[in-house]
């Protein structure tokens, strides 16, 4: 069993902080060469030439998920660069918090198109590359909120959890293609994106198990797993990282 992703071409979204950039941190430093992909196109180009300076191979790209003509184009541009793309890592959301009495329209439709439509976007446009060329990896992050629910962030839940339904049916339509689909399904991890939508009260009610926050680190390692040969024959799953009280 290996973790070997010398060489592979990877798309990360949401690459400029939290779980997306640990990911194309850890495949980088393993050798994979990496497209940082985010709507901060300025903090997508800082990560990438972090990695630079270390000897990584890393392309920044500026890109608006929900966008479906934005979404395809930095998959054209990945596969142009890269020669093809081995490896999708789906990162990009947001989650602002507001309660479903209070959501207006716009709040609830802008979730959905960068976190639903956008995963629909460009796992699309990831998956017609990777089943004419036979093969490859997809990894969605979600979150245990889109199984659990959530009373201030329903439009947030019930984003993750249509990208959680959208993994198994990727999975069953791309399999015959030599591609596979998982989704990993955090707690609540220490990222900026948390740490804006956590309040006290919350922050030592979501402590799981362990004690402690999941750290982005760490899901990086189930990124790398699914990312190499020893993930090859997981396909449809759904991943939970951690477990949390009450959960």
């Amino acid at each position: 069993m290996t973790c070997d992703v010398r060489g592979r071409a990877v798309l990360v979204t949401g690459g400029a902080s939290g779980i997306g950039r640990a990911a194309a941190e850890r495949l980088a430093d393993e050798g994979a060469r990496v497209v940082v992909a985010d709507r901060n196109a300025e903090g997508a180009q800082a990560v990438a030439a972090a990695l630079a300076r270390r000897g990584r191979t890393a392309i920044a790209a500026g890109v608006d998920v929900g966008s479906p003509g934005e979404a395809a184009d930095v998959v054209t541009r990945t596969h142009r660069e890269l020669g093809g793309i081995d490896v999708l890592v789906h990162a990009a959301g947001i989650c602002p918090r507001r309660t479903v009495l209070e959501m207006s329209d716009e709040e609830w439709r802008e979730v959905m198109r960068v976190n639903l439509d956008g995963t629909f976007y460009v796992t699309r446009e990831v998956g017609r590359v990777m089943a004419a060329q036979r093969s490859g990896t997809m990894i969605l992050v979600t979150s245990d909120r889109g199984v659990n629910g959530s009373a201030d962030y329903a439009h947030y839940a019930a984003s993750k959890g249509g990208m959680i339904a959208l993994t198994k049916s990727l999975a069953l339509a791309l399999g015959a293609h030599g591609v596979t689909v998982n989704a990993i399904n955090p707690g609540i991890t220490d990222t900026p994106l948390a740490r804006t939508a956590v309040t006290a009260w919350e922050e030592k009610r979501a402590l799981d198990v362990l004690g402690s926050y999941s750290r982005p680190e760490e899901i990086a390692e189930t990124v790398l797993f699914l990312a190499g040969a020893a993930g090859r024959y997981t396909t449809g799953q759904i991943i939970g990282t951690r477990m949390r009280y009450g959960a």
